[in-house]
């Protein structure tokens, strides 16, 4: 018995001794700009730690096997009922301190607190924003008055200035959640009277007391004394702590220094002040970091370019940080067009993340970038129309974060994660034409998107998120013929995009995506044959295009947009036989795409746009009996048209366009009479129809113009020509076609009518 329990003493001493010791870390939870009142009860789950929670005081400890100090560490979840984290971003990385303690406290707050801050945010900066432009505006304007400056350097400067406004407009979003995610606890006293004054509207004020405390000198002192604190053999724990936190908030005060001169269109001072901020410590790892995000955030393109690979290459960097500055660079490529790097960028953020999250480390943080990366990377490949591609890393994406979802299904990230997956995936199948397909997963995102909505209802992004959702199912349902469902879809596409720009009404994107939502609206609705709701409409929908385009008079994509309106709305007044208002808003239509074309000849997309242009003013007054004005139209819309296809053969859309050309010029002049002109022309249109048919056997709007063109050939035949055998072998082709069409797509009842049309044509 005794030498048992000897045997077993041994046991147990041997592991205790060959076991690692277990890892300590502590940590406090405090409630955002409290005077750093403590969050009791809060949950927290750490990967290879067991879960906590916290005490009365905030406190929390880890107990974590297998780890040192120096190691990564990665938070599961942090939640507790009724709140939610604010510093969710830097606790995505920590490491294992070295004292025992946490690098960073975790903050929270009130449930629905950063969305009412957000907002509040969005506004001030808007209206500062929109103060400082009219400013600077108002300053150009009475240079050019008082010939202080030639009417081109005006035009060159006004045109910087605008699309410095709209880039920065663009910008709030993310800025608004910045500054609502600030711990006034956790910031200098100037930073904190600085931040006062901007919320009273007095940026110039602010600007004062943060330049007066010459940030740049105060840190370029403290990064001194943190080097001679790290060279100190007596250096105290609390001293490191106490430098680092000083360097901190003057980073925070340097960083919203640079917010305010963007604010106030002082790019360039806040561009020096970055420049300056490097040159303090070039080596700093943080340094590094804040200067690489606020030139990529600035469109700094070659900066940024120029500091993430000296992150990635940093000797203190870790891997994850290393994978995070891989899909900066990745963004950077991307935003500039150069998509194989940005692929090659991606790949490397992948092998990194898949590295760390191995099957034996359930790090979700590092899981949930992995999926964001994946579906990047299938968004990069829809561009390049590598499909398989884009379906093989969109369903990638999906897997890791169905995962996460059904593992945390209280984490709101990953079902919002989830959702967007979703919509990636479908957009897939969507450039594939897998219909079906494309709608069970839009489904399922919209489902989810809902749930996430009816739990956050005050959350504007996951508002906007429902709202895209709706848009893309009554796109698919509009493609697979389902108009009273794709109407429903869109009614409430349209409800969510008028709620969300009411609470937004200056945001350019929810203001664009409320245009397009009147078009699609008015689009269903000509479908439907309600012309009178479809104008409706489109009347809105050329409004809310005219106010983006007058707002932003520099960008391009709105002006293409009101030109397009313009457009649309030419063709429900057609439809309406309101020939004056159809021609008016073609005219309008023409002019604007005529000055994109002249601003950008070498535009495919513009020069098309433009042909288009000149086939409406044609249609119209063919339609009116101007049927030689009309042909000049139709002329001009072919030689456009001829341009495009023969710079651009394998483009079968431009093929299309060349012979709706070429029919209208035939339909011209067999109504002039002339009618061995018609016939040519009207060959020329068969001719090509055909070859589009044989490129895309399945595409039902090719073998329907392929029809419509062995019609028209057949009623020139029998009509003009008197030769009755031609005639019969077009109808015979017209009435096979519409045939195979009503069986194919028996949804579109016109393919119904046109078959009966060329029977009775038969028959005759």
């Amino acid at each position: 018995m005794k030498n048992n329990l000897l045997v077993i003493f041994i046991l147990i001493t041997h592991i205790l001794h060959t076991q690692t010791p277990a890892a300590i870390q502590n940590g406090l939870v405090r409630e955002q700009s409290s005077g750093k009142k403590p969050v009791t009860d809060a949950q927290i789950i750490f990967s290879d730690a067991i879960p906590t929670t916290s005490d009365q005081s905030g406190k929390f400890r880890l107990v974590f096997s297998n780890k040192k100090a120096g190691d990564l560490i990665f938070y599961q979840e942090i939640s507790k009922k009724g709140y939610e984290l604010v510093n969710e971003k830097e606790l995505q990385i920590l490491k294992m301190g070295t004292a025992n303690n946490l690098d960073k406290d975790i903050i929270m707050a009130k449930a629905g607190t950063l969305d009412a801050a957000k907002k509040e945010y969005y506004d001030i900066s808007d209206k500062a924003l929109l103060a400082s432009f009219n400013k600077e505006k108002n300053t150009l304007q009475a240079q050019l008055k008082s010939l202080q400056m030639t009417q081109q350097v005006f035009i060159d400067k006004f045109t910087k200035l605008s699309e410095q406004y709209e880039r920065q407009q663009k910008s709030l979003d993310a800025l608004a959640d910045v500054f609502a995610r600030i711990n006034f606890d956790d910031v200098s006293a100037e930073y904190r009277k600085s931040f006062a004054l901007f919320e009273a509207g007095k940026i110039d004020e602010a600007l004062k007391i943060l330049e007066s405390t010459d940030l740049l000198n105060r840190t370029r002192n403290r990064l001194k004394e943190k080097k001679r604190i790290k060279k100190a053999e007596t250096a105290i724990a609390h001293q490191k702590a106490e430098n680092e936190t000083a360097i901190q908030e003057d980073l925070q005060g340097l960083q919203l220094q640079a917010q305010l001169y963007v604010l106030t269109f002082q790019i360039e001072k806040a561009e020096q002040l970055y420049d300056q901020v490097v040159r303090l410590d070039s080596t700093d790892l943080n340094i590094l970091q804040e200067v690489a995000d606020f030139y990529g955030d600035q469109h700094l393109y070659k900066k940024a370019l120029h500091f993430y690979p000296k992150i990635i290459q940093h000797p203190k960097v870790q891997q994850g940080q290393v994978a995070i500055a891989y899909g900066h660079l990745a963004d950077l490529y991307t935003a500039t067009g150069n998509l194989p790097n940005a692929i090659s960028a991606h790949e490397q953020s992948i092998r990194i993340y898949e590295n760390l999250s191995s099957d034996e480390n359930n790090y979700v943080t590092i899981k949930n970038n992995l999926a964001i990366t994946y579906s990047k990377l299938g968004g990069i490949h829809i561009r390049l129309i590598n499909i398989d591609k884009s379906l093989l890393y969109n369903e990638k994406a999906i897997q890791i974060v169905k995962k996460l979802n059904k593992d945390y299904p209280q984490d709101v990230r990953f079902k919002s994660a989830l959702a967007i997956s979703y919509s990636n995936l479908g957009l897939t199948y969507l450039a594939a034409n897998q219909l079906d397909k494309c709608l069970f997963v839009f489904e399922k995102s919209n489902q989810l998107a809902i749930e996430i909505y009816e739990n956050y209802p005050q959350n504007i992004d996951f508002k906007n998120s429902l709202a895209v959702t709706y848009q893309y199912l009554g796109y698919t349902n509009t493609l697979l013929g389902k108009l009273d469902l794709a109407l429903t879809f869109f009614k409430r596409y349209n409800q969510l995009a008028e709620e969300i720009h009411d609470a937004y009404p200056r945001n350019v994107g929810f203001k664009a995506s409320l245009s397009a939502s009147y078009s699609k609206l008015g689009e269903t609705y000509t479908k439907l044959g309600n012309l009178d709701l479809a104008l409706n409409f489109f009347k809105h929908y050329n409004l809310s295009s005219k106010e983006l385009s007058e707002s932003y008079p520099q960008n391009v994509d709105f002006k293409n947009a009101l030109a397009i309106s313009y457009g649309i709305l030419g063709e429900a007044h057609e439809r309406s036989n309101d020939l004056p208002q159809a021609l008016i808003a073609f005219e309008r239509y023409n002019q604007l795409l005529e000055e994109l074309y002249v601003a950008y000849p070498k535009s495919a997309d513009f020069k098309d746009g433009l042909a288009t242009s000149y086939e409406k003013l044609g249609s119209v007054y063919a339609t009116l009996g101007d049927l030689n004005k009309a042909l000049t139209f139709f002329e001009e819309r072919s030689r456009l048209a001829k341009e495009l296809y023969e710079n651009y053969p394998q483009n079968l859309g431009f093929k299309e366009s060349l012979a709706i050309s070429y029919a209208n010029i035939g339909k011209t002049y067999n109504s002039l009479g002339k009618w061995i002109k018609a016939l040519d022309f009207l060959s020329k249109d068969c001719e090509l129809t055909n070859e589009l048919c044989a490129a895309d056997p399945k595409n039902i709007n090719y073998k329907n113009s392929l029809a419509i063109s062995c019609y028209n050939l057949g009623v020139i035949n029998r009509d003009n020509l008197d030769n009755k055998t031609n005639a019969l072998a077009y109808f015979k082709k017209a009435e096979m076609l519409w045939g195979e069409l009503v069986r194919e797509a028996p949804q579109y009842s016109q393919f119904q009518q046109y078959l009966g049309m060329v029977k009775q044509a038969l028959e005759r």
